[in-house]
């Protein structure tokens, strides 16, 4: 004979529609940033991607999108910030060192 199994009371929760019209039209306090790099925002002290990057973008010039392991975007960003540099600087330096011969 198997055990007869008993759900658990699902009580579902009260919808304030109130709050919840408050909280759409607030809208989210950090808006969503393009960037030519798709990075997360910089942590204070680390210097950050420039802006309008994406306007540079001409005839002779090509945008790039890379995605990175966590760890190695990290030892990135911090030789960046050492520099005093941007992520997007240092690596147009590195890649320009190793490519521009």
């Amino acid at each position: 004979m198997s055990k007869v199994r008993k759900s658990p009371t699902i009580l579902k929760p009260t919808i304030d529609e109130k709050m919840v019209l408050q909280f759409a039209s607030a809208g989210s306090p950090r808006q969503s940033v393009s960037t030519t790099a798709h990075v997360s925002a910089p942590s204070p002290g680390q210097p950050s991607a420039k802006k309008g990057a994406a306007s540079d973008v001409g005839k002779n010039l090509r945008q790039i999108s890379i995605t990175l392991k966590k760890d190695l975007y990290e030892r990135i960003v911090k030789d960046a910030a050492r520099k005093n540099r941007t992520l997007e600087e240092h690596l147009i330096r590195h890649l320009t060192k190793r490519y521009d011969k």
